[in-house]
């Protein structure tokens, strides 16, 4: 039988990403799982090997990752229900293969993350977090298209409003 104890779910910090949190909390109610949810800080690449150079380098990231959890925790409170509890995890580092390092240390049982559904030429310039993580990783990965945004912010009132029903 599976077990899914742990959880992971990553954010980018944008709404396509909530998906991925509505089907991880889902598997994690229903197995009482540990939700982490990851926020990736993108990191510079040191392109001089410099003395003294790795030390600003070290420095950006670590602020970079303190404003990150600063995002995540706003994040959290703004847009996931207080009833979920997530632990909020930030790393600095290249998102899919920081993804795939957090997976394997934590032990992790499941990764849920959302695709932001590019295609073509953007998808090839920008490429995809998603597919490069399910090229990676040796633990199971569940990617999510989210609904269009139009479904996710209709509220009852604007259809009320739009079909001249009040």
């Amino acid at each position: 039988m599976i077990y899914l104890r742990r959880i992971l779910v990553t954010t980018d910090l944008s709404d396509y990403s909530l998906a991925a949190v509505e089907y991880a909390s889902s598997f994690g109610l229903l197995y009482s799982s540990k939700l982490y949810l990851l926020h990736v800080v993108d990191s510079i690449a040191p392109v001089l090997a410099m003395p003294g150079v790795e030390s600003d380098v070290t420095m950006y990231q670590q602020r970079a990752v303190e404003d990150g959890m600063k995002e995540l925790e706003d994040f959290v409170a703004k847009r996931i229900s207080r009833d979920l509890k997530v632990i909020p995890i930030v790393t600095a580092g290249v998102p899919a293969e920081e993804i795939k390092r957090f997976a394997e240390e934590e032990g992790i049982d499941l990764i849920v993350l959302a695709t932001h559904g590019r295609t073509g030429l953007r998808h090839i310039l920008m490429g995809s977090v998603a597919e490069r993580v399910v090229r990676l990783s040796g633990v199971p990965v569940l990617t999510v298209k989210p609904r269009p945004f139009r479904e996710a912010i209709i509220e009852k009132d604007d259809i009320e409003n739009e079909l001249h029903l009040r």
